[in-house]
Order: structure tokens, then C-alpha cells, then sequence
């Protein structure tokens, strides 16, 4: 386990959850929701994933419930977006890149706390995407939505998810250690709006089995069906054959019909039998 302590400062915190505050109560705004719903769902959106790191770490207890101030932030972000809603209509932008700084900040803290906690690089990046995404799945589900962090389409929970892990080598290896958080907030930045500019988008699953089954289909049909000609040759033998029987009962003085023949014809050799 790594010994590594690092210092959070507070006001980094802060500016995590009165972003993500923020954000989640836009989305309130939007959907109509009363004083007390958008109050919830800015609570939610901006420490919700924090509360997931603390459950998940159990080290620390629950931060957002030791630090009020993190709760009142949200609040005061939800009254002053509640009364103000008509801006929201005017700062889709502004949403998109609070949206987007909360998920920075709070990979960046997390992995910080996971850190500090003993964890290694990899489980410190894993923790610090589901923090930095954590907050934003709770709200889309409180509003009955599809989580954005896992529809296709621009990058989002990978963002983070670089960010944090870049965040925790640089820790590691003392790169930069006054500078490294907001270099990685920049990077997570340049990554969620290069996605936007540059069209990095995620994919829908797509189905392979055609491609995979196709040669198998076709090994299959070789070994199974008759080999080329074969049949074509069969048919013109039973033709060939069946003419000869023809001959043979004609030339034995019986009664033949021609294909497509209907009705009853006398035997060959006349009405007399040849006589």
C-alpha cells in the first residue's frame, strides 16, 4: 500500500460541490421542479459523489455530513438558480462547463483522499471517476432520466477517468505537485471539449456474431452440400433414365402417357392389339 498524505484544500472542495450544486439545480429548473426539489436535487448532484467515496473508502465517515457548509453551499446555488431561472435559458454554456469543472474537481479530489487512504494508482483513478461521475448518475436517476455518464456519444466518464489516473501518477511520482491538480482539471477540460469539437465519441454496442458465424456457416455448407454439378447431374441422369423406361414399356406394347398427358389412349398396336 502507498503512503502518500495529501492535503485537500477546502476551498477546492467547495468549489467541487457549488459547481456540481449548480449544475444539478439548472436541470431542476428545467423540469419544472418546486424550491424544495431543486434545493434536493442540488444537494445530490454536488455531493452525492463524495458520499459514494467516503461509503466506499470508510475512512473517513461521511465528509458532506462533517463540513455543513458543503451542504449550505448547495442550497444557496439551488435558491439563487430557483429565482433566477430565466438566466438558465441564456447559460448552456455556462451549465455545460460547471457540469464539466465538478467532474474535474471531484476526480482530482478523490483520488487525492484515495491516496492518502493507501490505495494504489489504479483503484485511486477507478474511485475517482465514480466519485466524479457519481453525483450526476443520482441526479439523472432522482429525475427519472438515462444517465448521461453511460449513453454514447462524447466523452464523459473516460475524461474523468483519464484525468484521475493521470492525476494519480503524477502524485506518485512527485511531478509537478503544486501544479498537477489544475493541470489535470485543464485536462479533463480540453478532453470533454475536444470531444465536442473534434467528434471523440463513444459508440452503441454492435453486434459481430454475422461476422463470426459467417465463416463458420460457410466451412458448414461445404461439408454438408452435395458437391458442385452433383445435383444438376443427378437430375439429368433421372431424366435419362426415366426416357429409357418409357422406351422399354413402349416397345413392350404399353400404355405410356407423355408428360403433361391427361385422358386414356388406346395400348400401342391399335384398337385390335395388333392384330
Amino acid at each position: 500500500m502507498l503512503e502518500v498524505v495529501l492535503t485537500i484544500p477546502f476551498w477546492l472542495e467547495l468549489a467541487a460541490s457549488l459547481t456540481g450544486g449548480i449544475s444539478g439545480a439548472m436541470s431542476a429548473v428545467r423540469a419544472r421542479y418546486d424550491l424544495f426539489g431543486v434545493c434536493c436535487i442540488a444537494i445530490v448532484t454536488g455531493l452525492a459523489g463524495g458520499i459514494i467515496r467516503d461509503i466506499l473508502l470508510q475512512n473517513y465517515g461521511i465528509y458532506a455530513f462533517q463540513k455543513p457548509s458543503l451542504i449550505v453551499a448547495c442550497v444557496v446555488a439551488g435558491i439563487i438558480v430557483f429565482y433566477f431561472s430565466r438566466l438558465t435559458t441564456y447559460l448552456d454554456p455556462v451549465v455545460n462547463l460547471l457540469d464539466n469543472l465538478s467532474v474535474a474537481l471531484w476526480a482530482i479530489i478523490s483520488v487525492g483522499k484515495s491516496m492518502s487512504a493507501g490505495m494504489d494508482i489504479i483503484p485511486a483513478a477507478i474511485l475517482g471517476t465514480i466519485t466524479a461521475v457519481g453525483g450526476g448518475i443520482c441526479r439523472d436517476v432522482c429525475m427519472n432520466r438515462e444517465p448521461i455518464s453511460f449513453q454514447a456519444g462524447a466523452l464523459y466518464g473516460t475524461a474523468a477517468f483519464i484525468g484521475a489516473l493521470v492525476y494519480a501518477l503524477m502524485n506518485q511520482n512527485h511531478v509537478l505537485a503544486d501544479y498537477a491538480p489544475l493541470a489535470c482539471v485543464v485536462l479533463v477540460l480540453g478532453i470533454r471539449y475536444g470531444s465536442l469539437l473534434f467528434g471523440w465519441h463513444t459508440k452503441p454496442p454492435r453486434d459481430y456474431t454475422d461476422v463470426i458465424a459467417r465463416p463458420a456457416k460457410a466451412v458448414a455448407s461445404k461439408v454438408v452440400r452435395a458437391p458442385k454439378g452433383k445435383v444438376a447431374r443427378d437430375k439429368e441422369r433421372s431424366r435419362q433414365a426415366e426416357r429409357l423406361h418409357r422406351l422399354w414399356l413402349r416397345m413392350n406394347g404399353e400404355y405410356v402417357p407423355m408428360p403433361g398427358q391427361t385422358g386414356k389412349l388406346e395400348p400401342v398396336g391399335g384398337a385390335d392389339g395388333g392384330r
